[in-house]
């Protein structure tokens, strides 16, 4: 298989749960370092799916759509807590900007995941209509590197019936349509995964492995 780096990066062990460029969701180490990030701009694009966790929907959401939308917000906000190491260009920053070009038929709330989300890390590079749309996305911010956190379910282990909240991710090269890197980042506290805790736990793990 080849290298989903853009430059060798190697493998290493970290304190996250992840499937490196992997076929499964198996947890391997964890890929070290984002530096591509660095001083960069990058799009993140929206949450697409969420399972439902016991108890209901992650964050206490009502619903799947609102559950996505709440995760959208968290990682945003613990991203924006990364200043100066990237700037990131949120799905809100996203639909404002669209708003003003009203000639862009995307939504990012509603791409074309649905072979990205079969696939996983045995997609090597997304085609058209996602490929399309992720490239106009990219566009309208000068942007080449996306993270994309495109699914959040409850992952239990078999020597941890409790589970945790985790999230499944890729990061694309917009210009080309590589599939740079994907892994799933699991939350790793003891909170109610239906909690607005948990959900800020995880979107911080994921911030602070994503950043560069």
């Amino acid at each position: 298989m080849r290298n989903r780096w853009t430059a060798p990066v190697a493998c290493l062990a970290a304190a996250v749960v992840v499937a490196c460029s992997g076929a499964s969701d198996e947890p391997i180490p964890a890929a070290s370092g984002f530096q591509m990030f660095s001083g960069q701009t990058v799009l993140v694009l929206p949450v697409q799916y969420v399972r439902q966790v016991p108890g209901g929907w992650v964050g206490g959401a009502a619903n799947s759509r609102d559950a996505a939308r709440l995760t959208d917000t968290e990682i945003a906000f613990a991203l924006q807590e990364q200043a100066g190491r990237a700037s990131w260009v949120t799905p809100e920053m996203q639909v404002l900007t669209l708003r003003r070009r009203p000639g862009i038929d995307v939504d990012p709330y509603s791409l074309a995941a649905g072979e990205i989300r079969e696939k996983g890390g045995n997609l090597k590079d997304v085609k058209d209509p996602l490929y399309g749309e992720i490239r106009t996305l990219a566009a309208l911010f000068d942007t080449r590197y996306v993270l994309w956190p495109l699914e959040v379910y409850y992952r239990t282990e078999e020597e941890d019936t409790t589970g945790h909240l985790a999230v499944r991710t890729f990061v694309l090269d917009a210009r080309r349509g590589d599939v740079l890197w994907y892994g799933t980042v699991v939350e790793d506290g003891d909170q109610s995964p239906t909690s607005s805790g948990a959900l800020a736990a995880l979107a911080q793990k994921l911030a602070v492995f994503v950043s560069p």
